[in-house]
């Protein structure tokens, strides 16, 4: 899979900020180093969040997840994979994204693919279950794809100013979601949902 979430300079203020972002692509990681988004690259990203939340295979929340991960590939296939090898390559990633925030800064949604992956990812963080990622919730998945310590306590205490406990809703998450992808001021807490940016 692809390390970097890049995307090209065509579009004024937001598209600029958005090529610097590295983050969504550190939740994947590339199994065989072939420098494309695969499935499989998805499928262990599923492992890893399973071994958090300690869900075995024929557990009813694995294989919902399994489920949600396999309509996020097959939106992001249809999207992106123009030719339709199952493999999405870092020029199709880059061209997907450029029309996708072209739309957003036009006012028009997120495709489904993205909200069901914002969903996902929003349950893979509230290992609890209480409807709220706290601290601990957030550095055990971060930790987890590779974040650094430092990096992790600095991104939290960002995205979880002013909140009640430092605990993040769903409502929040799905804020700070589309800032990340919309946001042209680098310093938006959006900015510091999947790590700090690094220009």
């Amino acid at each position: 899979m692809l390390i970097l979430l890049e995307k090209n300079f065509h579009l004024p203020h937001v598209l600029p900020l958005l090529t610097s972002k590295a983050g969504l692509g550190k939740l994947f990681k590339d199994t065989n180093k072939d420098g494309v988004i695969e499935k499989c690259d998805f499928d262990e990203a599923v492992e890893k969040i399973s071994s958090l939340h300690h869900w075995k295979s024929n557990d009813a929340a694995f294989k919902e997840a399994q489920d949600k991960v396999n309509k996020i590939w097959d939106g992001l296939r249809e999207q992106a994979d123009k030719n339709k090898d199952g493999k999405i390559t870092k020029e199709e990633w880059q061209k997907m994204w450029e029309g996708c925030i072209k739309d957003v800064v036009e006012g028009k949604p997120f495709p489904a693919w993205q909200q069901d992956y914002l969903e996902f990812m929003f349950y893979a963080n509230d290992t609890s279950g209480d409807g709220f990622i706290d601290r601990d919730e957030y550095t055990a998945i971060y930790q987890l794809f590779g974040f650094s310590s430092d990096d992790v306590n600095v991104c939290f205490d960002k995205i979880s100013e002013g909140l009640p406990n430092q605990m993040l809703s769903k409502e929040n998450f799905e804020t700070l979601w589309r800032e990340y992808f919309s946001a042209d001021d680098e310093s938006a807490k959006g900015n510091y949902l999947f790590g700090r940016q690094k220009h």
